[in-house]
């Protein structure tokens, strides 16, 4: 959990600098907004196995680049089910996230086409409701997660999200070690905008 955190603080910190360089009067850059459809592999409190279930759902972010290669993210994610583990239980989990994205090289094709991958840090709060929520039903607790993905451009000014995936931690009060380890798949489509 430390080692998560100064990560998430370095990175945070990093694009803090490349954000002040920007305001001092280099050129501004590029942002993106992406609307993704999001599918995530959660656990109900602990009670001697797994106890996962899938959530649906999706996600809205904007992104905003403060250089080649760096640019801050703000995403808000809503995940639902209303069977978890084949009862009658619903949970809802609502996140609301910020954090940092770095553009990974492309070192295998260069062109318009190229795939664009992408690593990312987010931290943050989220949102628990809903029967299977237990003791943390309509309580809010931090939230992280980290990962990344891959945008394949078609136009100057779209791209799709060919895959999402990020380790997606909650800390709601389960009775037992307070933390849920959470899987996060997605894909979606980017919009750009140009300066």
């Amino acid at each position: 959990m430390r080692s998560f955190l100064l990560v998430c603080f370095w990175i945070i910190g990093t694009a803090g600098t490349a954000l002040a360089q920007a305001i001092s009067g280099e050129p501004s850059h590029s942002g993106d907004a992406a609307v993704t459809y999001h599918w995530v592999h959660t656990n109900a409190p602990p009670n001697g196995g797994c106890g996962c279930f899938p959530l649906n759902g999706g996600g809205i972010s904007a992104s905003w680049n403060l250089g080649t290669r760096l640019a801050a993210v703000a995403e808000f994610s809503v995940d639902h089910t209303s069977n978890a583990l084949s009862s009658s239980r619903s949970l809802t989990l609502t996140s609301y996230l910020g954090g940092a994205r770095y553009r990974l090289p492309r070192f295998w094709n260069h062109g318009d086409r190229a795939l664009e991958p992408f690593a990312q840090v987010l931290v943050g709060g989220a949102h628990a409701g809903g029967g299977m929520a237990g003791v943390a039903d309509g309580t809010s607790a931090f939230a992280g997660r980290l990962g990344g993905g891959i945008d394949l451009p078609l136009t100057l000014g779209i791209s799709v999200r060919l895959i999402q995936a990020d380790y997606y931690m909650t800390s709601f009060d389960n009775s037992a070690d307070n933390r849920q380890n959470n899987i996060l798949l997605g894909a979606g489509v980017t919009f750009h905008w140009f300066h």
